[in-house]
């Protein structure tokens, strides 16, 4: 029996590539004809998961996170074109700082120098506020500028002036997920938990973003609106990319499964195994494991860290570590994978 086996990183517990390794492991001495696939859609982790498919490191710069710590940023070339993660300079487990001391501004130290950036895995919830402060839009409070606006001085702001120095951007950009920033079903209500804020946060920070982009499009002349579609990727990044700086916004999943030609192997297989820390409805609005669901014409089980969708007949089986997951991932990892091993021997 031949048996394709997709998995994303399990987020905060094991990458992909540990994901993996421990199904190997336990599929070793079985007669089923695995083949294990790392797969990403641009957020925290791509850069690894790419150079898996063998595509080459472009350069490595040093460069300042949202934390003001110097790292080593690593871009790559994918099929000619220049790759970078901004999860690299502003990702979740990059600062133990609230999201309300960081902002997105440490990326226009890069995004002139690539070709695609991939959202995805970041901790920020400025709405690309900071990073607008740093390519020529001023934030002010009353008549006084707020350098380097982040979440925290939000309530201040009172007006923006664009300068001459502002300019659109020519640049392909990824996101993971295609539900707006925000309303009820929204990114921040989705994500904010992750990234650190509490039911009263993500309220605040919701109502602070509309008021400011309204400010936006009045001095920008232009129609904003943050409750549509595929706004809410890193924490609004993919709404101002998209709708402030004129960037080409594409979905990862799509990009990864298309530029690794993966997207060909999919339909091939009677068997898929699609692995994911948590499967939700998120799975299915732009994340890769969705989009390689998309393409399935045999049969398909979920493995994984928890199954939280209201359609158990997704999948033609389910497999989850559950809670004790989340203390012992690499054991019950292995023990749920011996499960679904059993199942496809039959």
């Amino acid at each position: 029996m031949k048996v394709n086996i997709y998995s994303d990183k399990f987020s905060g517990t094991l990458s992909a590539s540990e994901v993996l390794g421990i199904i190997k492991s336990v599929f070793k001495n079985s007669d089923i004809q695995a083949k294990f696939f790392p797969v990403t859609d641009g957020g925290e982790g791509s850069t690894e998961i790419f150079k898996h498919y063998n595509m080459p490191i472009y350069q490595t710069v040093m460069k300042k996170d949202f934390a003001g710590n110097w790292i080593p940023a690593e871009s790559l070339s994918i099929n000619n074109q220049i790759f970078f993660e901004s999860a690299s300079l502003i990702g979740v487990n990059n600062s133990i700082l609230h999201p309300y001391e960081l902002n997105t501004s440490c990326l226009s130290q890069i995004i002139r120098e690539v070709d695609v950036l991939g959202l995805g895995g970041s901790k920020t919830v400025d709405g690309g506020i900071g990073l607008l402060s740093s390519l020529g839009i001023d934030f002010y409070s009353d008549e006084e500028l707020i350098t380097d606006p982040k979440p925290k001085d939000f309530a201040r702001i009172s007006s923006v002036k664009i300068l001459d120095s502002f300019t659109n951007l020519e640049m392909k950009v990824l996101t993971d997920t295609a539900i707006p920033l925000l309303g009820n079903n929204s990114a921040l209500s989705a994500y904010g938990p992750q990234k650190g804020l509490n039911r009263k946060e993500i309220t605040q920070t919701q109502e602070q973003l509309q008021r400011i982009y309204e400010l936006l499009a009045t001095a920008l002349n232009i129609t904003l609106d943050p409750y549509d579609k595929n706004t809410g990727a890193a924490g609004g990044l993919s709404f101002v990319f998209e709708k402030i700086l004129g960037c080409n916004i594409i979905s990862g999943a799509e990009f990864f499964l298309k530029e690794t030609s993966l997207i060909h192997k999919i339909p091939r297989s009677p068997i898929t195994v699609v692995c994911e820390g948590k499967f939700d409805k998120t799975s299915l609005s732009g994340k890769v494991v969705g989009e390689i669901l998309r393409h399935v014409s045999g049969d398909r089980y979920f493995l994984g860290g928890q199954y939280d969708y209201i359609d158990s007949n997704e999948f033609n089986g389910i497999y989850e570590c559950g809670p004790k997951g989340l203390l012992n991932p690499k054991e019950e990892l292995k023990n749920v994978a011996g499960k679904l091993l059993e199942q496809i021997s039959i």
